[in-house]
């Protein structure tokens, strides 16, 4: 037999599978098609060849007997075909596209209801089967009697057999969108797979990419790997109805220039003592595994040898650990490749070896990396299709009619080779817990199975208040040693916790163990079917959320030795060692340093108050520490702060209160004196402009900023725009936003430059030559960098916001264009007008003199502040301010409102709590890409270089709140009873108070100081909207029911 015949002049691309195998058994030389071991359930009578010849002839036979036992099919009807890991699937497949059928290929593993689903779905009624997985049929049968079942014989009869030849009349041009084969999705996060037809034609794509062109000095990475000059073999584990293993078993020996796959004993699961078998066995290429079982191999001794003469490594269904990664790739060649059922492998250019867990795409193929809205700094890749791609992707044929699909999976870029992706996660897998903190469970899961006493590992959390970690023993380990996993494991989970943020990390009560009679459902390929994995464990999860927030064990925990009068050394030990062993994050923090600007949040909070209370309990027990609640970390939030309020309470019974006191007046009082200081004298050199402008732009991402920049752009009178920003994919994340408005093809960016900046060091952070050319440009500076955080206290806006504030008035009154400074303030800032100023009660534009204008929250005080120190900065060095005060942004015109935000934590509390609040807050609100041209006009705007102005930009017309209520309840079913603001803050507690897990549903609960500082609601609350008459011509349509609905409708209310 030689491994070297081929088809004259094969036509790649134009090519079917069924009228190909013909060709190569009709070949002089027979060529090899597979190695199956001649027993099924062991290795230890070896292998044996099967040729081509001996292909086609049990094809043959299977189309004679399928014509025989079911007749032909002129419409391309649906066989349904289950069986086992072997070659009878190639017979039964060739042999029914060969009758006209489309076969569909349903995983044995699928409950019944899921097969019958997709029977049902491809208007299947006939299964055609093997023995050894009649209890799988039987059960089909039982629900669904109507069924016609029949047993295939033998691999054994075919191979025995010298049918005639069953001939295949149609080419390429008349079959090529013949419907032949029925794959399925594998679920793996849904736990519902979908069936995917697919033609011909598909398959051709995959012949075709030898034609793919080359980009000169690099090598195509695509299905043109598996031509192994001279014929070779490789061993696979993928099974049939699986998309890998359907290609290994069907296409490769087909279409390749040749690559035979090895198979294993079908009655044997994979492993790496039966990869090690195999390879003493055959001499082989080339191996194409999921990299669990290439590890298993790896660990044992002299295992890196057995991988040292491959060609390759092939991996699919997850990645390899770094270790063992980084090990393999200085023995042979990893090739990491990506794909989906519906739109098959994207092909690749091979990277160079030290990066041989990244992709880079053909440059040929068409794609986007879109900047994803679930992580910061991660990637959708998005696919499309257009009839230039017909030849190229299997999109096209799977998925006819799609022009773009979005595949929801994630890739990370390198840090420093901009070409190069990794694989991140599903947008699936991304868990959201109940306070919207998100993060993405892949890094823990992986790190965690590695261990040598796992299997699996899975964490859930959705919609919860923390995560929690499933883990999946082997199935050797002994069920004593199950009961310990838990201790042998925790230090690796610890380690894993560092590979995800606080919000996602794993305490040690949060851990279930499966249980030997419930292993973790499994998709074809091997992956964790999420969904159907979480059911199975249902009980178990709801028992861990029943128990409350963990706390820290006593063993992890540092006790605190305190005597009678405790002292505030020992206290400040004891809330450091609690605080790091909750979050390991946090041990090098300062004791001054705000716990928020660290990362700390709600979720967070309430595990550090619960291990707070449980050892102050242990070393105070006739203390009462429930007045230690969420505020409490508000109002002192970093280390010395909480040390001096258990400090005064432990050793006089005082807790803190939190009126009105002169500590918020005088902590604002304190910042604006703070950031004042030193304020440099006006430069000597001033060059006065009329246009066109340079304008710097502090913050163009988020919500606002993109629409800034996007105004701006449109304006003529500026000639350029800097985007500073602090984080270095705020070009993506910018336009990727302006894209949602449809402005990605009408908005040129030529005149637009991104720089990374620290806005609290000197010189921005940049260098001497960048910071000197923005210096002798710039004209104006919109600072619109702030953290839109309702529920922070004032501290925790100083670093770096204030700092950043400081370092553009510096900038400003030292640089050559004296450049003036537009800060977008808040109404917030004077929120409290007219309660300070009974007799003014309509908001005017004018300066702030008295702080106690600004509303009782962190944000609304800060911004105060802000506005402050742009004042005394004006005054003493005369630098020109126009601060801009924004209310309640609205969606666009035409578009809807992110989801985020008080007022979407609002609504979904109060769909919770059955009830809606009434006179909030007027509905004042103005449409982002108005507010944003607005912002853009006062920027733009000829102002004299020695003024001071003010803009309160909210809609003139403002509406009642009632208008946003009767919008919920007519157009969104809220058909909730309606009560007083602070009847509905009083329920919201008292169901915090009663149900400890539920409250993490409660969004608004960590909104309730702010909510409470309303009173009785603002909705009186009214401002002068002059100044900006002079301006900006800008039409402001009116607000309506119609409008709001428009702004909502994508809160899934």
């Amino acid at each position: 037999m030689s491994a070297t015949a081929q088809p004259p002049s094969p036509s790649f691309g134009r090519r079917t599978l069924p009228q190909t195998l013909n060709d190569l058994a009709n070949l002089p030389q027979d060529r090899l098609y597979a190695s199956i071991p001649k027993h099924r359930l062991d290795l230890s009578s070896g292998f044996m060849d099967v040729s081509c010849r001996d292909m086609a002839r049990c094809v043959d036979y299977m189309a004679h007997w399928i014509s025989r036992h079911v007749g032909v099919s002129t419409d391309f009807a649906t066989l349904a075909y289950i069986g086992m890991p072997d070659l009878r699937c190639v017979a039964v497949f060739l042999g029914a596209v060969k009758c006209g059928y489309k076969v569909l290929l349903p995983s044995p593993r699928n409950p019944p209801s899921t097969n019958l689903s997709l029977m049902q779905q491809t208007n299947c009624t006939t299964v055609l089967y093997v023995s050894e997985v009649l209890p799988v049929v039987k059960a089909l049968l039982a629900s669904s009697p109507e069924l016609r079942i029949l047993e295939i014989p033998s691999l054994q009869e075919m191979l025995d057999s010298q049918p005639p030849i069953y001939t295949f009349e149609k080419d390429f041009a008349d079959a090529q969108d013949d419907p032949i084969v029925i794959l399925h999705s594998s679920g793996s996060t849904a736990g519902i797979p979908k069936p995917i037809t697919m033609t011909h034609a598909t398959f051709a794509v995959l012949d075709n990419e030898r034609n793919l062109p080359t980009v000169p000095g690099r090598r195509n990475r695509d299905y043109s790997i598996w031509d192994f000059s001279g014929g070779g073999r490789f061993y696979t584990v993928f099974p049939y109805f699986h998309l890998a293993g359907f290609l290994s078993l069907l296409v490769n020996p087909i279409f390749t220039e040749s690559s035979s796959p090895v198979l294993g004993p079908a009655l044997m699961p994979p492993s790496g003592e039966l990869l090690k078998e195999v390879m003493r066995h055959q001499k082989l290429r080339a191996l194409y595994l999921p990299p669990s079982i290439a590890e298993q191999l790896l660990m044992e001794p002299g295992g890196l040898e057995f991988f040292r003469d491959l060609d390759f490594l092939s991996y699919t269904g997850g990645p390899f650990s770094p270790s063992a990664g980084e090990l393999l790739s200085t023995v042979t060649e990893l090739c990491p490749l990506y794909g989906s059922t519906e739109a098959f492998q994207v092909p690749q250019l091979a990277p160079s070896p030290e990066d041989w867990a990244w992709m880079e795409w053909n440059p040929c193929f068409k794609l986007e990396m879109q900047l994803s809205d679930d992580q910061p700094n991660i990637f959708e890749l998005v696919l499309f299709a257009d009839e230039s791609t017909r030849n190229m992707s299997a999109l096209n044929h799977n998925m006819p009619g799609v022009t773009q699909y979005r595949t929801k999976d994630l890739f990370k870029q390198h840090p420093q080779k901009p070409g190069l992706w990794q694989f991140y996660g599903r947008r699936d897998d991304i868990i959201v817990l109940s306070n919207g903190e998100k993060f993405n469970p892949i890094p823990m899961e992986l790190e965690v199975q590695s261990h040598s006493s796992l299997s699996g590992a899975m964490v859930v959390g959705q919609g919860r208040s923390r995560a929690t970690l499933l883990v999946e023993p082997k199935p050797d380990n002994p069920d004593e040693n199950r009961k310990d996993l838990e201790s042998v494991i925790w230090p690796h989970v610890e380690e894993a916790n560092r590979l995800l943020p606080a919000q996602g990390r794993i305490l040690r009560s949060n851990i279930i163990v499966a249980k030997p009679d419930k292993p973790f459902a499994r998709a074809g390929k091997g992956t964790i079917v999420r969904r159907l994995t979480e059911n199975l464990y249902e009980s178990e999860i709801e028992a861990v959320y029943a128990e409350g927030p963990a706390k820290v064990s006593a063993k992890g925990r540092m006790q605190p030795t305190m005597v009678p009068h405790f002292s505030k050394d020992t206290i400040v030990a004891f809330v450091r060692s609690i605080l790091t062993d909750s979050y390991p994050d946090f041990a090098n923090i300062e004791d001054d340093d705000d716990l928020f600007s660290h990362g700390l949040d709600s979720v967070m909070i309430s595990v550090l108050l619960n291990n707070l209370k449980a050892g102050l309990g242990e070393s105070s027990p006739n203390s009462d520490f429930e007045w230690l609640d969420t505020r409490t970390v508000y109002h002192n939030s970093s280390l010395s702060r909480l040390t001096d309020v258990l400090f005064h309470y432990l050793n006089s019974g005082n807790h803190p209160g939190f009126g009105v006191t002169q500590s918020r007046t005088g902590a604002m009082k304190d910042l604006i004196f703070k950031y004042t200081q030193g304020i440099p004298a006006l430069s000597t050199t001033v060059n006065e402009s009329k246009g066109p402008y340079t304008v710097a732009l502090v913050g163009s991402t988020g919500y606002l900023g993109p629409q800034i920049l996007r105004s701006l752009m449109a304006d003529r009178n500026v000639a350029s725009i800097y985007c500073l920003n602090r984080s270095v994919d705020a070009r993506e994340r910018t336009t990727q936003e302006l894209k949602k408005f449809g402005d990605d093809t009408t908005l040129k960016f030529d005149r637009v430059k991104f720089l990374l900046v620290d806005i609290g060091m000197p010189q921005l952070g940049l260098s001497t030559h960048d910071f000197a050319k923005l210096s002798q440009e710039v004209n104006t500076t919109v600072y619109n960098a702030w953290r839109p955080d309702l529920s922070l206290p004032l501290s925790s806006f100083e670093k770096p916001f204030f700092s950043g504030l400081r370092t553009i008035i510096d900038w400003s009154c030292t640089n050559p264009q004296r450049s003036r400074i537009v800060f977008i303030s808040s109404i917030a800032a004077v929120g409290e007008w007219s309660k300070v100023f009974p007799h003014e009660p309509i908001t005017p534009e004018a300066q702030i003199a008295d702080t106690n204008v600004a509303m009782h929250m962190g944000y609304g005080e800060s911004k105060c502040v802000a506005e402050r120190v742009l004042q005394v900065a004006h005054e003493q060095c005369g630098i020109p301010v126009s601060i801009v005060r924004t209310g309640q942004i609205g969606g666009s015109s035409t578009g809807h409102m992110p989801e985020q935000g008080w007022l979407l934590a609002l609504c979904r509390t109060s769909k919770v709590l059955g009830v809606l609040p009434t006179h909030v807050a007027a509905v004042d609100w103005l449409p982002v890409d108005v507010l944003a041209q607005q912002i853009s006009d006062v920027a733009a705007a000829n102002e004299s270089h020695d003024k001071y102005c003010v803009y309160n930009l909210v809609h003139r017309e403002a509406q009642p709140w009632s208008l946003f209520l009767d919008t919920l309840s007519d157009r969104f079913g809220f058909g909730v009873e309606r009560i007083g603001l602070p009847e509905w803050l009083y329920r919201l507690e008292e169901r915090a108070r009663e149900d400890a897990e539920g409250k993490y549903k409660l969004e608004a609960l960590q909104l309730a100081d702010f909510l409470r500082s309303l009173g009785e609601g603002r909705e009186d609350m009214r401002c002068v909207c002059e100044n900006i008459k002079g301006v900006s011509k800008v039409e402001v349509g009116p607000l309506s029911v119609e409008l709001l609905e428009q702004w909502v409708r994508g809160w899934n209310l």
